[in-house]
């Protein structure tokens, strides 16, 4: 049967810990902006991509098929269309960029929708107001899934 654990962390390196999560919010904040449009061009050209080497292979007769492990497969759908299926990994496609996260977005924590940084930095006023020179490991436990 295990016991119980009676830590205590120093409030200066909680505090520490999150002013440095604050200004890595904010770093990420500005970059953003920047990532975004990469991202944007970045799918873009993947898409083009995709499209050149779809028509490429769509020339390749032996590519085609209707079976499931078709590189390209071609079957009749409802109200008379045809739809066609092209596996990108048996065609050698490269994968998809990634849209980058956004970097304070509102979230669920508990019970409230809000931003990690709100949280934050009301977790951090109220560590500063504090005359402890350590905190116990619950209220580390409480802000750590936030850094």
């Amino acid at each position: 049967m295990a016991r119980s654990l009676s830590v205590k962390i120093p409030t200066a390196s909680l505090i520490a810990d999150i002013e440095a999560s604050l200004a890595q919010i904010e770093i990420d904040l500005a970059e953003y902006p920047v990532q975004i449009e990469a991202y944007r061009t970045a799918k873009k050209a993947h898409q083009e991509l995709v499209i050149q080497r779809v028509i490429e292979a769509l020339g390749k007769p032996e590519l085609i098929g209707n079976e499931y492990n078709s590189p390209i497969r071609v079957s009749n759908d409802y109200g008379n269309s045809v739809s066609v299926r092209v596996d990108t990994e048996l065609l050698g496609l490269p994968e998809a960029p990634r849209e980058p996260r956004k970097p304070n977005e509102s979230q669920h924590f508990g019970r409230e929708y809000t931003t990690r940084k709100s949280l934050l930095e009301r977790n951090l006023k109220v560590l500063k107001m504090t005359s402890q020179e350590e905190v116990s490991a619950t209220t580390y436990n409480t802000v750590i899934d936030l850094l």
